[in-house]
């Protein structure tokens, strides 16, 4: 725990340092956009759109994986419901029941 929140302390100094040494004005041109700000600014922007649409790569195979997962815990139900029903018959005095020998 201790090591996190030094982990976390240290990053977050090493960003306002960055900051603070970056703080010179640049021009970004994309097409016909034109974004004037800070070198730390701009790089900041840039990692959010970067995890922001790596994020969104993700989605198809999550919507994907929780589909699966419903699937399996609706076959599974039935199987619950089937090894019930199962038990609940009745048994023959001469028969064993499997797996109690």
């Amino acid at each position: 725990m201790y090591l996190f929140l030094f982990l976390a302390l240290l990053i977050c100094i090493v960003i306002v340092l960055f900051a603070v040494q970056n703080a010179g004005l640049v021009t970004v041109t994309f097409l016909t956009f034109h974004l004037q700000g800070s070198l730390a600014f701009i790089l900041v922007v840039v990692l959010a759109l970067g995890v922001l649409s790596g994020m969104l790569m993700t989605v198809p195979a999550f919507w994907r994986k929780s589909a699966a997962l419903r699937e399996q815990r609706r076959r599974v139900r039935q199987l619950e419901e089937s090894a019930a029903a199962l038990k609940a018959l009745p048994q023959s005095p001469g028969t064993k029941e499997q797996g109690m020998e």
